[in-house]
């Protein structure tokens, strides 16, 4: 358990794993954590995480409930058994709204609620052209910005690091860049996900996801957020809440959040399943050490 207070980075989608639930059945925060999604939800979020199908928890509606449940469990699972107050989070993609739960700026209810809104307006919106998202691992920035001019339906969407980025956008044109770029990069490829996620092809639905969640009032945070657009602290409930909604039309920028960390100077520790974000803090910072929560803490009953 990190002894000192440490900045959380919470992972978004693409991290759901069968078997990502395993060993955690056993502590209580967790459980009710899990307990209350799927009472929001109605998803089966535990059997899918425990069980899968994998098919099935990736469908596009189970895997960010049950990413962002699982985080804010595993988070509560080791405040309850000790875990200093953090001294700042943040989160990649979707992962922002796990840290926005766990500093008391939402309840995770509403960041539920939140997914639910992005999943039905943006089925309305593109359902008559297939969208999506890729990556390009291996690939420098300026071969892929010279590669999107022929391709100008197609956003850079993620900065995930100097040569890990993902582009969003009509999923023809996602195939014909990936096709381009295969000979050249390490990996390339479709992600699983059926939206433009974080370019201007979702700012359209700010507006309507915006009036869905109106009612929603902030909390001042209980420790500060670190923007996934650029790296700047968010102090504020409002403003928190605020890059939340407009965050599924704002690029990932990484780099910029490692940077933020560099000034911070604090420990570093992956609040959820998998370790993508310590292989990407660390691919944009080698000198930076991650630890992971991913590893139980003595059950809690």
């Amino acid at each position: 358990m990190p002894s000192t207070p440490s900045v959380l980075l919470f992972p978004g989608q693409g991290t759901e794993a069968v078997g990502m639930s395993a060993d955690w059945e056993g502590h209580g925060a967790w459980q009710d954590t899990v307990g209350v999604a799927e009472k929001h939800t109605g998803y089966a979020l535990r059997r899918l995480m425990a069980e899968g199908p994998l098919e099935e928890l990736r469908f596009q509606r189970h895997a960010p409930c049950a990413v962002l449940a699982h985080s804010v469990g595993v988070y509560r699972a080791w405040r309850a058994t000790g875990l200093p107050l953090p001294a700042a989070a943040t989160g990649h993609s979707m992962g922002f709204y796990s840290a926005l739960v766990v500093a008391g700026v939402v309840p995770l209810e509403v960041a539920l609620d939140l997914l639910s809104a992005v999943e039905d307006i943006s089925e309305v919106a593109f359902r008559n052209r297939p969208m999506g998202m890729a990556f390009l691992i291996g690939v420098p920035e300026l071969e892929v910005r010279q590669a999107l001019l022929a391709q100008p339906a197609l956003v850079l969407s993620n900065r995930n690091g100097q040569t890990q980025f993902t582009v969003s956008g009509p999923t023809e044109e996602l195939q014909l860049l990936v096709a381009a770029l295969q000979p050249v990069a390490f990996k390339a490829g479709l992600l699983p996900v059926k939206h433009p996620l974080h370019g201007p092809h979702m700012a359209a639905l700010l507006p309507a996801i915006a009036r869905r969640l109106s009612g929603v009032r902030p909390a001042e945070p209980v420790f500060p957020l670190i923007s996934h657009f650029d790296g700047r602290l968010l102090a504020s409930g409002v403003e928190a809440w605020d890059e939340g909604l407009a965050s599924v039309a704002l690029p990932v920028d990484w780099l910029a959040v490692v940077a933020r960390f560099r000034s911070l100077g604090l420990p570093l520790a992956e609040c959820g399943h998998g370790s993508q974000l310590a292989g990407l803090t660390r691919w944009a910072e080698r000198s930076f050490q991650v630890t992971s929560l991913q590893v139980p803490p003595l059950r809690s009953y």
